[in-house]
């Protein structure tokens, strides 16, 4: 397995070897409103859900958690990948990702309000010994390099395919 300085000057003198495709397999269980993902080919599995006033058994995190939870995830994965390209060490890292979101919108209780999050704020806590215009010059390479920010940003066409069988 490459380590990242492999794989970073790979990717730099062939940006043909930064390209890929993942995908991800969701299935719908019947307990809830439980969902079963799997993702890669190790496979990675795990379970997301509702909370019980949702029709969901809270048995994992609804994909709205996800979301957030993503988000954060992706601010400090991609900071790691910024910290050795700029070579400026972080000895403590936590995002705090906040949603505000109005259900009635999901529900089409009100067209006027979106069925999403109407704010998405992630709080970002670094400590590192790094002069801080370092680490602010670094976190906007984060900011504006983050595939997640990205897509939140509407920047990814979604385009759904629906396929019907009939029973």
């Amino acid at each position: 397995m490459p380590s990242f300085a492999e794989t970073y000057e790979a990717i730099k003198s062939d940006i043909s070897k930064g390209e890929k495709n993942f995908n991800v397999e969701c299935t719908m269980l019947p307990k809830g409103a439980q969902v079963e993902i799997k993702m890669d080919t190790k496979p990675f599995v795990f379970l997301i859900d509702a909370p019980v006033g949702l029709d969901g058994t809270n048995e994992g995190p609804s994909p709205l958690l996800a979301i957030l939870g993503s988000v954060g995830a992706c601010i400090i994965a991609v900071t790691k990948f910024w910290s050795k390209i700029m070579d400026i060490p972080i000895e403590e890292m936590k995002v705090f990702s906040r949603g505000h979101i109005n259900l009635a919108g999901i529900f089409g209780i009100d067209d006027n309000i979106p069925p999403g999050y109407d704010k998405l704020e992630p709080v970002i806590r670094i400590k590192s010994p790094a002069p801080k215009e370092k680490v602010e010059e670094m976190m906007e390479k984060v900011f504006s390099h983050c595939p997640i920010i990205y897509n939140m940003a509407g920047n990814s066409p979604l385009k759904p395919k629906l396929k019907i069988t009939q029973t």
